[in-house]
């Protein structure tokens, strides 16, 4: 086989395989909720440093607390209002608390939960390599020395009860990142490669603690829908139908939910004159296709509105016409 056929039969394998994929992932319905399985209000105390990397443990809490501030469900507490009342009332902020100073916090907080931690280790590395600067015919032609530049870093993250002052989630987590430069290249340091591995860690932590406090839905109203063996596609979402529609469709989506975890769906009019419960049970990863049959309404406006274990978690408005 020459070259430029092994190029065309590896093309045509290429687009096989992407065909393949996009016909078995099913694209998310349009919108998305995510709500707290419990009062999900904290604050993230100092890490403490357990390396000889000066300054590690400052990187990764900040890292931590930034992408806490943005998940979904979770609150953070204000860093500067923290620092504020740990020095008023003379609370350590050390890293280190006990029960007692925990449910202290709460108290003074009102959070439910303080995050606190520990960086363990920081291993950096400096090794010899070449880097490749051509090829040719698959192989490389052209190489010169190189040294690739790594981080790893150690963590223990856990996450503290204010109510009873216990640890209620420890999570052992790793981040790493590596640069290969050419020998003769300067190289500006371990700061930038400490701070993307410190946002690994980050995320790690941030989806462990919205896996485990929080449950995540997409959902949509449709005209239409297309099953498939992993779910439901939508077709033509819609706030506003017609009576001609005859059958419109809410397709719903639970990414993070526990096996049993009960749903409700209300469909009702603005005047209350209209309503249509279902209750149903769900678990993880859940596609649910709930109907309403339009031929026959009022021309008006209309909700649905959907409730995981009791809390409303959205609510959709749409129209009827004749």
């Amino acid at each position: 086989m020459d070259d430029s056929t092994a190029v065309l039969v590896g093309l045509i394998v290429v687009v096989i395989l992407v065909a393949t994929l996009m016909f078995f992932v099913i694209p998310e319905p349009a919108h998305r909720a995510v709500i707290a399985t419990d009062r999900l209000d904290l604050a993230v105390l100092n890490f403490k440093n357990g390396s000889t990397w000066d300054g590690a443990d400052e990187t990764v809490r900040a890292r931590v607390e930034g992408a806490l501030v943005n998940a979904p469900g979770i609150n953070v507490f204000s860093r500067s209002q923290l620092d504020t009342l740990l020095a008023e009332q003379m609370l350590s902020q050390s890293g280190l608390i006990d029960a007692a100073t925990a449910v202290a916090l709460g108290s003074l907080t009102g959070v439910s939960k303080l995050i606190t931690g520990t960086v363990t280790g920081v291993d950096t590395r400096a090794d010899a390599t070449s880097i490749c600067l051509s090829w040719e015919n698959g192989a490389c032609s052209q190489e010169v020395p190189g040294t690739r530049y790594s981080v790893q870093i150690l963590s223990q993250i856990s996450v503290v009860n204010t109510t009873t002052g216990l640890i209620e989630r420890s999570v052992n987590a790793t981040g790493s990142d590596s640069i290969t430069l050419p020998a003769e290249t300067t190289f500006g340091g371990f700061d930038s490669l400490l701070a993307n591995a410190a946002t690994q860690i980050a995320d790690s932590i941030t989806s462990s603690l919205s896996a485990a406090y929080t449950r995540e839905l997409r959902y949509g109203l449709y005209t239409g829908y297309q099953e498939r063996r992993e779910g439901f596609i939508g077709m033509d979402e819609s706030a506003h139908f017609s009576a001609s529609d005859e059958e419109i469709f809410l397709i719903v989506h639970i990414t993070r939910a526990q096996a049993g975890e009960l749903f409700d769906v209300v469909w009702s009019d603005s005047m209350a004159s209209f309503d249509k419960q279902v209750e149903d049970v769900v678990s993880d990863d859940d596609w649910r296709l709930y109907s309403l049959d339009v031929s026959s309404l009022s021309a008006g406006r209309y909700f649905v509105r959907g409730a995981l274990n009791g809390t409303e978690v959205f609510e959709i408005p749409f129209t009827v016409s004749q």
